[in-house]
């Protein structure tokens, strides 16, 4: 007899969990959500960091969820959440003082989220183009000038509809097919490093697009999903919408977790799933660590990253050997870390003499427009760092909370997140070598803010904190090894093909009742969209006949 029932038990309680755990409760079932860590949210955490009376948030920085229908379905901002959207939203600040500002081309209707671009802005951003590089701007108009805005369109598409089955639309193959679509429908196949050489012929503005991939954890040679590699283009031109949740990140899991529990939702954390149970070709519940049974009636839903899944939780089901084949074999070694640094005097920017707006930016990029080092040997020297063996040059990023939110900080003090992608897998080091690394870390960071901003000093700063991909690892067990992405973002492991083909679709061949909603589906890891998990449920939808909240509007 089992401990306890529910039509639906979910596997995970961070965002993937959440979003869908409240859309099955809305269709009325019974949802029972199972969290192996303390704490419901996953990479929507906020911890005090890096001091008592400061925020931090250790995972996710930067907040798109204001994509996500689950904001508007389940009106979370009535129930916490409020997602400040900046009006600068980046910059790239060069040695030489000058600096490309981005600003914020889309007004959001944050009751239906409907955006809309500001043309005023677009050709504000064209000028700052222009002031770098005039042959740069000119093509980036006349990508305008043809379907910019179905790109943008695209890629929420993209992001919110399950890989397409046959007779469905590929709203991004359609585009690239599309000889007026701007882009050159050989990018699927061409590495960041000759997208960059195709869009662009600034040496400043290729360093751009490089280092805002690495960011990304996608590193110069990688053949990466085409969306993604053109995000840098989206963000230069102003058409990212990259926000900051009031109060920290973790609201985000309040605020869905209020939702929850309002539609009768229970969860309990603390409780590790140790396996799926499945009789009969069908899963009929979970077992936890302790031993206790938990039926499903209808559905089981597993969030947890698919190597876990599959190794752990589904260890005893029939699955055909060439799937475990293949998830054993998927890439999860890229890895981004941040740290925090509170600090007394907001960054002087040498740059402001340049455009004083770079001192209000939501993501301030620092680098110079070194592309032949960028592309030949910045990931290498990235993949083998160690105690003192630190690349050349760092491709540093910074993101100041308090611009924009000064519940961040005590009154008159600021924090900010500073971080670069390409890190070495946890497993790379000893425990040793990262608490050396950790001890190097910040001050490596520091010295390279300085050459941008002077005053970054240590008599300007509070306390500082470091977060290594071994303290990733120890943190949550989706991110293996260190991986905050759950898998690497390259070609071969997204869209229709992530985590594998015969797993694309949140099902398990051969067992009924179970779904796979985890950030190895189709896109996760990408600004806290929670989008596998919605995409989970239009098809648990279309299967089942339940609500369909998209009917009608664009996803």
């Amino acid at each position: 007899m089992a401990d306890a029932s529910f039509d639906v038990v979910v596997i995970g309680g961070g965002q993937q969990g959440l979003v869908i755990g409240n859309y099955l409760a809305k269709n009325g079932m019974t949802v029972g959500l199972f969290e192996q860590t303390p704490e419901l949210g996953g990479p929507a955490h906020t911890a005090s960091l890096p001091a008592a009376g400061f925020l931090g948030n250790d995972h996710a920085q930067f907040i798109a969820f204001w994509m996500c229908p689950a904001y508007y379905d389940f009106k979370l901002r009535e129930k916490g959440l409020k997602i400040i959207l900046p009006e600068v939203m980046l910059t790239k600040i060069f040695p030489d003082e000058r600096c490309i500002t981005a600003y914020t081309v889309l007004e959001l209707d944050e009751t239906t989220g409907a955006v809309l671009p500001r043309q005023d802005i677009i050709e504000k951003n064209l000028e700052e183009l222009e002031r770098i590089s005039p042959r740069d701007a000119e093509r980036m108009a006349k990508f305008f000038e043809k379907k910019a805005w179905n790109w943008m369109l695209s890629i929420g598409q993209f992001f919110f509809n399950p890989p397409p089955l046959p007779g469905e639309p590929d709203y991004m193959g359609e585009l690239l097919n599309d000889p007026e679509g701007g882009f050159d429908a050989r990018y699927p196949y061409m590495t960041t490093w000759e997208i960059a050489c195709d869009l662009f012929d600034s040496a400043e503005i290729r360093s751009f697009f490089l280092e805002w991939n690495y960011m990304n954890v996608v590193a110069a040679g990688d053949v990466a999903p085409v969306h993604l590699a053109i995000l840098p283009v989206i963000s230069l031109t102003g058409f990212s919408l990259y926000g900051i949740a009031e109060g920290g990140a973790h609201n985000i899991a309040h605020a869905l977790q209020r939702a929850f529990s309002e539609l009768g939702g229970k969860f309990l954390v603390g409780a590790d799933v140790d396996q799926v149970l499945v009789e009969n070709g069908r899963a009929r519940g979970i077992k936890l660590a302790d031993g206790s049974e938990i039926e499903a009636k209808r559905l089981v839903i597993d969030t947890a990253e698919i190597k876990q899944g599959v190794s752990r939780h589904l260890r005893n089901v029939n699955i055909a050997p060439e799937i475990r084949r293949k998830v054993d074999n998927l890439l999860a070694e890229r890895t981004y870390c941040w740290g925090h640094i509170a600090f007394h005097e907001l960054p002087q920017y040498k740059a402001a003499s340049w455009n004083p707006d770079c001192a209000e930016a939501r993501l301030v990029l620092m680098g110079d427009g070194d592309t032949e080092y960028l592309c030949r040997h910045y990931a290498y020297e990235m993949r083998n760092l160690g105690p003192g063996r630190w690349p050349r040059k760092i491709c540093m990023e910074e993101t100041t909370s308090t611009l924009w939110d000064p519940s961040y900080a005590p009154q008159g003090k600021h924090v900010a997140a500073v971080g670069s992608g390409g890190w070495p897998t946890a497993s790379s080091l000893s425990e040793k070598e990262w608490t050396q690394v950790k001890k190097e870390a910040i001050e490596r960071y520091l010295r390279q803010w300085q050459k941008y901003a002077p005053n970054m000093t240590w008599d300007n700063v509070i306390a500082t904190h470091f977060a290594t991909p071994y303290d990733i690892a120890q943190r949550n067990s989706n991110w293996v090894d260190g991986c905050g992405f759950s898998l690497d973002p390259i070609a071969s492991q997204w869209g229709s093909f992530r985590p594998i083909p015969e797993l694309a679709q949140y099902q398990v061949p051969g067992v009924e009742n179970l779904w796979l909603s985890s950030g190895s589906h189709h896109q996760g890891g990408v600004g806290t969209l929670a989008s596998p998990a919605y995409c989970c449920y239009k098809r648990i939808a279309q299967k089942y006949n339940l609500w369909k909240p998209w009917e009608g509007r664009l996803y």
